[in-house]
């Protein structure tokens, strides 16, 4: 006869839940489980112990892939040339908390360990630097991704977008949608929309120089965000009356954008940071009014949307194509948005970027020139007389007159060679290594850096006077400014030279595929904007100004030019 108590052998004992609650019940349990709370109490602690020993393989499990990776990261690193460092360089380390000349320092690297560099920025970071023009060509064409940290100063700043993000494959659609809407801007037919308008940009200019004397500096802010702002939301632009709110705003932004977006995690809990963010929500919600004046007033947006995907595809030709019409490709920038981002949050996040980045690459562009045309009269005066021999006082100028102002083009090329927008351009590659032609792999992650100034006044390239000032060498027989408008289809840059190694050493707006999309837009429209500016006004020097500038015109290189108050004089 069977016990009344079952027998505590393996087949009795409910080791799962599933399974204590298929029996009869506690009843039926053996009696060495000691009830149903007990078991219970039992089966929560086995479980916890197993989920606990579960995340300890996992956390172990990705730790141990760091280290992998880490280790991996230091075997590939030591094989490229560089300093000694285990951790950190330490003349990096001084240059960048001093703030110093970085380039000055890569220069003395480059000597002493040949065109390619590396150093390590931290146990993790390593930053290799390329020089040698044939490298830096194929670095900028096998490296896509851009370095996290930017897409996550533009995400911090304007919000969820895609224009700005890291990798390549996620932005490739809406880059090329963008590149078709500035060359759109620049196509030479009728309407309101063919181009800026340069008049009204003038006007406001005048306006704010009227109550004040600018330094060159924010004269150059001003220019270029009514210059952008103009191309993106037509002629709304000129009748909101926040502007100069909306103006403020983007520069207290991107003032600080990269500072917050360096913190590894949001620093919540600081009131400076909730007040940079109560700064970016002022500036989303300016943003969506201007959107919707904008489409209100003229429909630019859509009209560009429309008209730019049925291109794309081609469902359409443009009656009035002109020079820049073979190069017009690709999708609406606004097109619909895939995943979790509304079309209306992505499209406001994409205007904020571009007027940020917009701003910042020409600003700095156009208080380059104006400085120089203070430094150089002379310069000055014959940029006149090109103009008025090109065009009569009584028509408007248009781009094909611009193309026709060579030595225009060439001061333009040459400031933008002599003080490009950065000191670096930086790329990276998030997922895979480059193996480049000189037999040296770059591994994953690594922050790939081109020095720019070291590429633009390489004397080896540039000749003997690679550091001064000289727009005239733009004007030689290699050099084909014309090019600036018939850029080969597939081309990433701008092929101006004859000569391939001045061609890979010309980057002022980088190169392969994360150059930048608007570098023909920006060279074209800000001379057209210098040559109106020239055309109405003597740009002159503060007084005060002019005794601190003399020793800067017989100066040859000019990194640092200086930032003189300017007085526009109308010419008679």
């Amino acid at each position: 006869m069977a016990s009344s108590t079952t027998s505590c052998d393996a087949t009795g004992v409910p080791f799962t839940l599933l399974g204590a609650l298929l029996t009869a019940g506690p009843a039926a349990w053996p009696a060495c489980v000691g009830g149903g709370r007990a078991f219970l109490r039992d089966y929560a602690q086995r479980g916890t112990n197993a989920l606990l020993w579960a995340g300890l393989l996992a956390v172990t499990w990705v730790l141990l892939l760091r280290v992998v990776a880490l280790l991996r990261l230091w075997a590939l690193g030591s094989r490229i040339p560089g300093p000694h460092a285990l951790v950190a360089d330490p003349g990096l380390a001084a240059v960048l908390r001093s703030g110093g000349d970085i380039t000055a320092f890569l220069s003395k690297l480059h000597n002493s360990y040949g065109p390619v560099v590396r150093l390590w920025a931290g146990p993790s970071q390593l930053l290799v630097s390329v020089k040698d023009p044939t490298l830096v060509k194929e670095v900028l064409t096998k490296a896509e991704d851009k370095l996290p940290l930017t897409g996550k100063t533009y995400n911090l700043a304007c919000g969820r977008l895609r224009l700005f993000v890291s990798s390549f494959e996620k932005v490739k659609s809406t880059r090329e949608s963008l590149k078709i809407f500035l060359n759109e801007k620049l196509t030479i037919g009728v309407g309101p929309s063919s181009f800026i308008a340069i008049d009204a940009i003038m006007d406001r200019i005048n306006s704010i120089m009227s109550k004040d004397i600018l330094d060159s500096r924010s004269l150059s802010q001003h220019m270029a965000f009514n210059i952008i702002g103009a191309t993106l939301f037509g002629d709304a632009f000129f009748n909101w009356p926040d502007a100069v709110t909306y103006e403020e705003l983007l520069m207290m932004v991107a003032k600080d954008g990269c500072f917050w977006a360096s913190y590894a995690v949001c620093p919540f809990w600081k009131p400076s940071y909730r007040s940079y963010q109560s700064l970016c929500a002022k500036l989303k919600i300016l943003t969506e009014d201007i959107i919707r004046n904008s489409r209100d007033q003229n429909s630019s947006l859509h009209h560009f949307d429309r008209r730019s995907y049925l291109k794309s595809e081609g469902m359409i030709k443009d009656p009035n194509r002109g020079v820049l019409g073979e190069t017009m490709a690709g999708h609406c920038l606004h097109r619909t948005a895939e995943g979790p981002i509304s079309s209306e949050e992505e499209t406001c996040g994409n205007i904020v970027g571009l007027m940020l980045h917009g701003i910042s690459a020409s600003a700095n562009l156009i208080g380059n020139i104006l400085a120089r045309l203070i430094l150089f009269p002379k310069l000055q005066e014959q940029l006149h007389a090109e103009i008025v021999a090109v065009c009569d006082e009584s028509s408007d100028l248009v781009v094909d007159d611009v193309v026709r102002m060579q030595l225009l083009l060439a001061t333009v090329c040459e400031s933008a060679r002599l003080l490009p927008a950065g000191p670096l351009l930086q790329r990276c590659s998030l997922k895979h290594d480059l193996d480049l032609g000189s037999g040296i792999t770059v591994p994953a992650g690594a922050i790939l850096v081109v020095p720019l100034h070291l590429m633009h006044m390489d004397a080896s390239v540039w000749g003997s006077d690679a550091g001064q000032f000289n727009p005239h060498r733009f004007l030689k027989k290699d050099v084909d400014l014309g090019d600036i408008l018939s850029t080969p289809s597939g081309s990433n840059g701008m092929n101006l030279f004859t000569d391939s190694a001045k061609t890979e050493s010309f980057l002022p707006f980088g190169s392969g595929s994360r150059a930048c999309v608007g570098q023909k837009f920006a060279i074209l429209a800000i001379s057209l904007l210098i040559a109106n500016l020239l055309r109405n006004y003597e740009v002159q020097p503060h007084p005060s100004f002019s005794k601190e500038m003399e020793p800067e015109v017989g100066s040859s290189h000019f990194h640092h030019l200086p930032n003189p108050k300017i007085i526009p004089t109308k010419r008679i």
